[in-house]
This record gives structure tokens, sequence and C-alpha cells, in this order.
């Protein structure tokens, strides 16, 4: 259930490292930050960038910065589980401002070595090397790192930072408690309900069964946007949270992350990030409506995609500053 709240994982290291900028505040360095440090195979080939990805990047002044954020349905530490959320951060290394492209998980495109299936099993079956990989290699995309939460850590670093306010729709409700009730199975903690719509404060764990709604309104186009919305209420309580947060961040935070990303690399895109004047983040999913058809193949059912239409409209959105039109 903790698995689409990653994106705040950005933010929460973005004031980690604003607390060792040396110009602003210091914060408190009582406790140490220990990261799940994975390493990739950096090369283009092995990332699935392209000679063609690579010259269009080069080209570029600044171009924006990508990670790749996963959330993975696993209970158990040592399950292979699929990546249920795929998201795509994007830095402009000069002004900070941070754009989020969700993937739709049952995309149908190709995994090196396994052939057509869910864009989701390529973290199942090859970890975040491979779940990388398949994003670049049919998005023409130049992912270099990732971030990674499961179940579990996701709800952890939401209660570290005190819930997070959250508009419930009544249609939502009975969904929300049932996931509820399937966490509690494995906490083996009562299940905390919630018991009325509207805007609210939620825990991490009714916040993370709340982006796993997938049963009411559109879908799992629907839950990309509440998955997304939840991130950006993330993050702006962290935009305007002060020091004092620092010691939660380093000691209930940073140990939940698995990550790829060195700590001066953070360091260097949270001081654009922290510093920014912008406060809006600008979102969109992947495909757009009109790109994309759900099929069912050998009776399984897949979102059949314009892979060179959506790699357009990806690059759009994540270069060239245009917002998709309609959905």
């Amino acid at each position: 259930m903790k698995k689409h709240l990653f994106a705040l994982i950005l933010l929460i290291l973005a004031y980690h490292a604003k607390a060792q900028d040396s110009s602003v505040v210091a914060a408190p360095t009582a406790v140490a930050v220990k990261r799940s440090a994975v390493q990739l195979n950096r090369t283009p080939e092995a990332l699935g960038i392209s000679q063609t990805t690579r010259d269009r990047v080069k080209a570029m002044t600044n171009p924006p910065i990508n990670i790749a954020l996963f959330a993975v349905d696993r209970r158990e530490n040592d399950d292979r589980a699929n990546s249920d959320v795929i998201m795509v951060i994007s830095i402009d290394q000069q002004t900070g401002k941070i754009k989020m492209s969700s993937i739709m998980r049952d995309s149908y495109v190709n995994i090196e070595g396994h052939g057509m299936d869910k864009i989701n099993a390529a973290y199942a079956v090859g970890g975040p090397q491979l779940a990388i990989k398949t994003i670049n290699q049919n998005f023409d995309l130049d992912i270099k790192d990732y971030m990674n939460v499961d179940f579990y850590s996701a709800a952890k670093i939401v209660d570290a930072l005190g819930g997070v306010n959250v508009n419930v729709k009544d249609p939502e409700l009975p969904y929300l408690n049932n996931y509820l009730n399937e966490v509690a199975i494995y906490d083996k903690i009562p299940a905390v309900h919630v018991k009325s719509a509207g805007l609210q404060k939620l825990t991490g764990r009714q916040a993370v069964a709340y982006t796993r709604i997938r049963g009411v309104g559109n879908g799992d186009y629907e839950r990309t946007e509440r998955q997304r919305s939840v991130l950006v209420a993330l993050f702006s309580k962290l935009k305007s949270s002060g020091q004092e947060v620092f010691p939660v961040f380093a000691s209930q935070i940073l140990p939940n992350l698995e990550t790829s990303m060195a700590n001066m690399t953070l360091m260097r895109f949270a001081s654009s990030i922290l510093n920014s004047e912008n406060k809006v983040i600008d979102q969109a999913r992947f495909p757009l409506d009109g790109q994309s058809v759900g099929k069912r193949i050998n009776n399984i059912w897949y979102l059949t995609v314009d892979l060179k239409a959506t790699t357009n409209s990806i690059h759009n959105f994540i270069y060239k500053n245009m917002k998709p039109v309609g959905k």
C-alpha cells in the first residue's frame, strides 16, 4: 500500500540536503542517516539509453534530470513484486521546477529478454535495472537513477510527516477501508477505518490505501490521479515545514528509502528544488486516452500503446514544457 507515495521521497531528501547547504541554517546532526544504497550498471547500454537519445539530450542546454519513482506491491521483504506505481520525476536544473509523469502500469511494452508484457512486470523479473531500462527503451528517455518504496516503508514515511490531508469521496470509502483490512492481516494490527468522506487528515496506512483505489471512478486512470494528488499534498507540506523536522527525516524517512542516488547528487538536486520559487508541480499521465486501447491478449487485459505518439507526448511534456491536451 505504500506504493504510491514515493515521489515524496525526493522531496524528503531535498529537505535533508537543504540542512547541509552552507546557505541555510544547519539542521541537527545527532541522528545518523542510513539509506539503502543500490548500485546500478550505469552504462548507457545497461540503462537502455540509445545513442539517439544521448545525442538529443547532449544538444540541450541544461536538460532536465529524470528520476524513476517506483512503489512495489510487496508484502514481504523477499517478495519479487511488480511496480504498481511508475512515475518519472523531472527536475529543471535552472529553476528547480518539478514535473510528475505517471506511466500506466498495464501498458503493453517490450521487456528486454522477456517479450511483450505489462510494464509493471519489469521490476519483478529484473529489479530496478530492468525497470529503468524498459522505460528508457520504450519511451526514448534518459533515466539514470531511481527511488523505490514498498507497502510498509511508504506508510512509515507519511506517518513521520504527521499524515496528509486528502479529500476522500463517498464512493471511495468502502474501497479504502477494504485495503486497510488487507494490510491489517499482514501487520496483525487492527485497521483504523476512515469513517466519513470529505477533506481530512489520513494516516500513512490510510493514505496509501487511498492511492490504491481503482474499483471506483475511472479505474487505473483515476488511481494515478489519486497518487499524484497525495504526492503534491506532501510536497506542499514539506516546502512549508521548518528545520525542526530534519531529525525526523534522518531517523524515520531516509532509512525507509531504496535508491541508487548518492548523497552529493541528492544534495545538488535538492538545493535547486528548495530554493525554487515554483510552487506548482506540473503533472500528466501517459499514455493519453487517444494513444492507447485496452485489449485482451491470451485472456489477459493489457493497455496497448501507440509508442510513437506516446513518446512524442512525453518528450513534449518533459523536455519542451508542452502540457498534454486532454487526458
